[in-house]
């Protein structure tokens, strides 16, 4: 009999048991897909090829994940958080750097938030990470944007239904002073705020324990990006191969395909299995 332990990702009071298949499904909201504020052009064909993954596959996929990018109005990647001298906020897609509030062209619109902002690019810079970009807003707590494609949730419910057990949902980007590409932790950690930003040790250890683990979402270019290579970073690099990276089910950002590339290079380096909906093997 498999070893099974209780999910703290969401109180769901189901045990998930190790072993088996385990699919990582990252931020496939409304808001991602056509007719979103930050639409991804491909990104309902992407979906399709979700749904008839999970459909054709209810007991074979012994466990789901889902990651839900929650963010508020205010927040460091939305126009409300910054202003410049005339007390206009950035446009949506703004890059925000170092020199930038350095220089007071931009500064966080709150008094209360000014250190932290020079401190918040000063760090992405330092790590070398993506440079602050200004967002449309997107994915707000509460509205229709923020809500899974429903073709993917009809598909959801259809395994909740054939397994008689609920997904796991895991929400990120819901601290305002840092962007949360990742579902594994912020791009920047808060101090005294560790729980919504550090390192998700619980969801890695939750992945860890699946003989397969599938993955596929938007974006390519941003959080399954950088959820995959954190989860790459905290693995040891024999566990690597139980990564699935299901390539047909996932789109870039638009102006952002090189980091889309750059990303399945390096994770098809490290051993990850690059695959499809199509190829990827569940026995």
């Amino acid at each position: 009999m498999s070893e099974s332990k209780t999910s703290s990702l969401y109180c769901s009071n189901i045990d998930i048991p190790s072993g088996g298949v385990g699919l990582l499904l990252i931020d496939p909201q409304n808001d991602f897909h056509p007719g979103g504020s930050l639409a991804i052009a491909d990104a309902d064909k992407d979906a399709e090829r979700i749904s008839k993954l999970i459909k054709e596959n209810l007991e074979k996929i012994d466990h789901i994940y889902v990651t839900l990018d929650s963010h508020q109005k205010y927040h460091i990647a939305h126009p409300l958080f910054w202003v410049n001298e005339q007390k206009v906020h950035p446009t949506p897609f703004t890059t925000v750097t170092k020199k930038d509030v350095e220089n007071g062209k931009w500064k966080p619109t709150r008094a209360e938030h000014r250190i932290w902002g020079l401190h918040y690019v000063s760090e992405l810079e330092r790590k070398g990470n993506f440079a602050l970009t200004i967002w449309p807003e997107h994915c707000l707590i509460g509205t229709p944007g923020h809500c899974v494609r429903g073709v993917i949730q009809e598909a959801l419910q259809a395994w909740e239904d054939a397994k008689e057990k609920a997904v796991s949902y895991i929400v990120k980007g819901n601290n305002s002073k840092t962007e949360h590409y990742s579902a594994i932790k912020a791009e920047v950690i808060v101090p005294g705020e560790e729980d919504l930003t550090d390192l998700n040790r619980t969801l890695l250890d939750e992945l860890s324990r699946h003989d397969k683990v599938l993955i596929c979402g938007q974006a390519s270019s941003h959080c399954v990006n950088f959820t995959v290579r954190d989860i790459a970073d905290n693995w040891t690099d024999s566990s690597l191969k139980k990564l699935y990276v299901l390539r047909d089910a996932m789109s870039p950002v638009p102006g952002f395909e090189e980091a889309e590339t750059q990303f399945l290079k390096d994770m098809g380096k490290k051993g990850l299995v690059i695959t499809s909906t199509e190829r990827v093997n569940l026995s």
